[in-house]
């Protein structure tokens, strides 16, 4: 993705100081049936759609917003960089195999 660019929020109207944001495009999946258990589940649909992502320490939140549904999440950012962390570990380690 030559376009991606990851942005620091330099006024703090536009969020914390600390802030960055980037734009990209992700994957949107609908799901069908709900369960505890992913066997009970199925993908119906999967779409591109535009996706902006912020994260600040200060307020120690990743947000990823679907811009064409205007639905977002947010996640604590210690977490997720904890699981990116694991899954870098992981991949480097099994490529050897």
């Amino acid at each position: 993705m030559n376009d991606f660019t990851i942005r620091r929020v330099t006024d703090p109207k536009e969020g914390p100081i600390d802030g960055v944001s980037a734009e990209t495009v992700g994957v949107y999946t609908k799901f069908r049936e709900k369960g505890l258990f992913q066997a009970e589940k199925r993908i119906i649909k999967q779409e591109t759609t535009d996706v902006g992502i912020k994260a600040a320490v200060s307020t120690g939140v990743v947000s990823i917003y679907d811009r064409k549904r205007d639905y977002g999440i947010a996640v604590p950012i210690t977490e997720l960089a904890a699981i990116l962390n694991e899954a870098l570990r992981v991949g480097m380690t099994k490529k050897g195999e």
